[in-house]
């Protein structure tokens, strides 16, 4: 396993064996891409990280830029603005797609190809990155 930072403050580890890649992000001490099934906590793995990797070239840019949250929200993290947005009654078509772009340039989760990945928001915040998620009921359904 490779790991960029360090995981008392912020780190991303990757690693693969013969049958996936594994992936884990530190945030505070606490790898945030770990989920409980079952009783049991696993860490993130999958067949194929290419998804995840194109997301982040492609938006990168839109994560280190100002680019604001396109609705007046009062939350104290992305991740709360998101969340708070879903129980909207959004009936401007055009207002609803920059949201979703926004959302799309933001957070990864597009790019799980099916996985259990974490929905998580990195949102430049000054200059700093804000690192946002509540996956309490993201993958409900299945148990998680």
């Amino acid at each position: 396993m490779q790991l960029i930072g360090n995981k008392k403050t912020f780190g991303i580890e990757l690693g693969k064996d013969m049958s996936a890649y594994q992936l884990s992000v530190y945030v505070q001490g606490k790898d945030i891409l770990q989920y409980e099934k079952g009783g049991e906590i696993y860490t993130y793995r999958w067949k194929e990280c290419q998804d995840i990797i194109e997301w982040i070239h492609e938006n990168m840019k839109y994560i280190l830029s100002d680019d604001k949250f396109p609705l007046s929200i009062s939350a104290a993290s992305s991740a709360e603005k998101c969340e708070v947005s879903f129980k909207l009654d959004i009936d401007n078509i055009e207002k609803y797609e920059i949201l979703q772009e926004w959302m799309f340039r933001h957070s990864w989760f597009s790019a799980r190809a099916g996985s259990y990945l974490a929905d998580i928001y990195f949102v430049r915040n000054n200059n700093m990155i804000e690192i946002s998620w509540d996956n309490t009921n993201t993958f409900k359904e299945d148990g998680i």
